[in-house]
């Protein structure tokens, strides 16, 4: 563990912190030796091939030796810890391999690369924010052509993490440190998951746990068909509770108001504005005959509950490494939906 002067300042530092940054005193604790143990596992791992220090905008060895601690770090830190469970060793391997895998991926390449408008820009998006000041992406899965979207894999695994970045370099993991997603599955067919999108969904369930992990609120599933809906709730038997608090399934009629509660009207896609700004204000009911006088307002229709799913995380631990917290990240559709297993009730640990 972490030296006293290290723990007394990383427990200090909580009175300081933003609304990201608050931890336990055991977990700060382990925040301040994974920081401890941080420099010279970089060093080693710079040996066998070059390796960054930088974790999404954030330099993970700043304010080494100049007095200054960055609590950003203490944020990025704690996602890895959490995905491991608080095992500080197995915390620092993943983070290892992470900034391993974004540097033969070319990370920082990658976000100046351009994908074809024509395949991808009516698939996904980064738009607007959630009222707790959270990057908000959107992927739209209905009529897609699988071949075209998923054929190339290699170019959809790099436009779909170009995506996910974009969300995460949002972020000031000061007061905000993790984001929401949106599914839209208006259009999605039972019979529509072939195997390119089975191979897409597979690979991004893979680097997502492995690489992005506790990235996510609140994922919301929308515009789910009936029999989706069913699918989801069978599968939430087996999850946690946490998890089920992190998925929204919501069909085309319960959509808006599931948004509406999240998400401000004026900070949706045009496709979801004008139906999320009539479920954000009640809807009154005017009674026929003649004009009432008694001061009786008309009741509000009850606003309609989403069905709340977990995720696909838990099912299908990473390769190599014990079973991560669930958060919000790829379902995997092994079971339902044309989209990528990222999006869909199955597994994804992240």
């Amino acid at each position: 563990m972490a030296d006293t002067a290290d723990v007394t300042a990383a427990v200090a530092a909580l009175a300081l912190a933003g609304k990201a940054q608050q931890f336990s005193e055991d977990e700060a604790k382990r925040i301040a030796a994974l920081r401890e143990m941080l420099p010279a596992a970089l060093e080693a791992a710079a040996a066998e091939e070059p390796v960054g220090a930088s974790l999404w905008g954030v330099d993970l060895l700043s304010g080494g030796g100049s007095g200054e601690r960055d609590l950003r770090v203490d944020v990025v830190l704690a996602k890895f810890l959490r995905a491991r469970n608080g095992d500080m060793e197995q915390a620092l391997a993943m983070l290892i391999k992470t900034l391993q895998w974004r540097a033969s991926f070319d990370i920082d390449g990658l976000m100046d690369e351009a994908f074809p408008e024509d395949v991808f820009g009516s698939v996904g998006f980064v738009f607007g924010r959630d009222k707790e000041g959270r990057p908000v992406t959107y992927n739209f899965y209905g009529g897609l052509d699988n071949k075209m979207v998923f054929g190339d894999l290699d170019r959809f695994l790099r436009w779909r993490v170009q995506l996910h970045e974009r969300g995460m370099r949002s972020l000031d993991f000061v007061d905000v440190a993790d984001m929401v997603q949106v599914h839209d599955y208006a259009g999605v067919g039972l019979l529509s998951y072939d195997g390119y999108a089975r191979a897409a969904s597979k690979a991004t369930v893979q680097l997502m746990s492995d690489h992005y992990p506790e990235t996510l609120a609140t994922k919301f599933f929308v515009n789910v068909p009936g029999w989706g809906e069913t699918i989801f709730n069978l599968i939430g038997r087996w999850l946690s509770e946490e998890t089920k608090r992190k998925f929204v399934v919501a069909s085309s009629s319960t959509a808006a108001a599931a948004l509406a509660q999240r998400i401000d009207p004026d900070s949706l896609p045009d496709k979801f504005r004008p139906a999320a700004a009539a479920a954000a204000e009640p809807t009154k009911t005017v009674e026929e005959g003649p004009t009432r006088t008694d001061g009786d307002s008309a009741q509000s229709p009850p606003s309609p509950q989403p069905a709340h799913l977990a995720a696909a995380e838990e099912l299908v631990p990473p390769t190599d490494a014990p079973a991560e917290r669930a958060e919000p990240a790829e379902p995997c559709p092994d079971t339902i939906t044309a989209a990528p297993a990222e999006d869909l009730p199955a597994a994804e640990p992240e």
